[in-house]
C-alpha cells in the first residue's frame, strides 16, 4: 500500500512553468493590495509549504519503501 500516488520521474516543463506563472500572479496580486514586506512574507510562506510538502513526499517514500524491505522479507 502507497501511500504516494506513483508519478513520472520528471515533470514536463509545461506543468513546472504553469505553476511559476500562478505563484507569481498570485504575489504580484498581494503586492499591489498590499506592501511589499506582506509580499516577502507570502513568499516565503509559499516557499515553506512547498519545502515542507517535498520534505514530507520524501520521508513517505522512504517508510514505504522500508515497510516493503522489511514486510517483504516474511
Amino acid at each position: 500500500m502507497d501511500s504516494v500516488a506513483d508519478k513520472p520521474a520528471h515533470r514536463s516543463w509545461i506543468v513546472i512553468a504553469a505553476k511559476s506563472i500562478v505563484v507569481l500572479q498570485t504575489l504580484a496580486i498581494v503586492y499591489m493590495l498590499t506592501s511589499a514586506w506582506v509580499a516577502a512574507a507570502v513568499a516565503v510562506g509559499f516557499m515553506v509549504v512547498v519545502g515542507t510538502v517535498k520534505v514530507l513526499s520524501r520521508a513517505s517514500r522512504q517508510v514505504d519503501q522500508i515497510f516493503e524491505d522489511e514486510l517483504g522479507r516474511q
